[in-house]
């Protein structure tokens, strides 16, 4: 066998095992593909599924919290600020009539 019949015989190989990684390397991509099309598939099923529901639900557990906290304002601290407010103004008043509220002079 001369040097350049090695060579066209090392072309025609190297040829052919291109080919064939070629091929390999396309089935492969469909494969990888598909893959990635099917879990894209399972990820939206588990998210309208159990995802939803459970933001649904917490949404819920917000508003109500809302609610309590707009009650608990409504009975609880609205009546002290109101009734802070009248004490305080019976002690302005009651400093104003007898005069111990004010400063004196030097």
């Amino acid at each position: 066998m001369s040097l350049e019949e090695l060579r066209d015989l090392i072309i025609v190989i190297w040829g052919i095992l291109g080919i064939v990684f070629l091929a390999v390397a396309i089935v492969l991509g469909i494969v990888v593909g598909i893959s990635a099309r099917g879990l894209i598939g399972t990820v939206q099923s588990l998210l309208r599924d159990d995802v939803q529901p459970a933001v649904r639900s917490a949404r819920q557990t917000v508003d109500s919290i809302r609610g309590t906290t707009s009650f608990v304002a409504d009975t609880a601290v609205a009546p002290v600020i109101r009734l802070y407010g009248i004490v305080s103004g019976i002690r302005r008043f009651l400093s104003v009539l007898t005069g111990f509220g004010k400063r004196r002079g030097r």
